[in-house]
Order: C-alpha cells, then structure tokens, then sequence
C-alpha cells in the first residue's frame, strides 16, 4: 500500500498542470498508471485529498459493511465516492488539478503536496500554514487517543 510522507511545492501552470512529487509518485508504484481519486477532505480542510486507487477500493469495501439503505452509508458515499475525480499521471509526472478543487482550496500559481501516510493533500501555502497552527493544538489535545504501540504489537519496531 502507498506510503505517503513529508511536504513539497510545486508550480501550478495556467492549464492547472502540477508536478507530482517523485516520492509519491514513487509511492504509487505499480498502481501509477490507475490515477488517484481527488476530492475535498470529507474532514473540510480547503485542501484537495489525494487518494490512490486501491485506497478508494478499501474505503469501498468499508461502506460495504454498512447496510445497504443507510442514510449514514448514502451520506458517507456521496461525500467521498460521489465527489472524487479520477485523475491521471502523464509520463512527465504532472497531473491537472479541476478548477472546481482548485477553487476550493484557493490553489492558483503554487500547490504543496502533504503526505497524510495512505493519502495526501494538496493545500496553497498560506491556507497550510494557518491550519498548521490549527492542527498542532488538535493533535496536541488528541495524542492521548492513540493506542500505545504494545497494544499493536509493535513495541519492538521503534517509535
């Protein structure tokens, strides 16, 4: 599964053109030529959510254990599945952003990619900086709801 790690700016062009990260497009491995699924954070951060192919399959998988005639399930669906945009990497390693998530996230001249581990974001930089301040108090408050790493069985494997 792709790994997605660190932060990177990248010149947007007019046509909405953007050069993916060599990492994660690294990352991407042999599911490169499938795309990644844009979409706005369902979290609604005004960023662009990046997710690779056999993530959006996963997420698939988890709504299938919903029943069926959820509004909860509808609900979720519609706001992740239902709002993506299959995109594509040409050879060069660019991609072209939609005007409507360009909008969105106020992304016109510059794009910085964040590595989110299985997903990453794409955010115009003074819209990051302001939710970093943001983000620092939230993960602050929220560490303690992280299960220590020998509940996982990962005790021995650094961290």
């Amino acid at each position: 599964m792709a790994l997605f790690l660190s932060r990177s700016t990248h010149k947007v062009d007019k046509k909405g053109r953007v050069s993916v990260p060599a990492a994660f497009r690294s990352a991407l491995g042999d599911t490169l030529g499938e795309g990644i699924a844009l979409t706005k954070p369902i979290t609604r951060q005004k960023a662009i959510e990046g997710t690779p192919m056999p993530q959006v399959m996963a997420r698939i998988a988890q709504l299938d254990t919903l029943k069926t005639d959820s509004p909860q399930r509808a609900a979720i669906a519609m706001m992740t599945l239902g709002t993506m945009r299959q995109i594509s990497i040409d050879g060069d390693g660019r991609m072209i952003l939609p005007e409507e998530l360009m909008e969105y996230a106020g992304i016109k001249t510059e794009a910085v990619f964040v590595g989110l581990g299985h997903t990453f974001q794409i955010w115009e930089g003074t819209a990051l900086d302001a939710y970093m301040i943001e983000a620092e108090a939230l993960a602050q408050e929220a560490a303690d709801m992280l299960p220590s790493l020998d509940s996982l069985g990962l005790s021995g494997q650094g961290g």
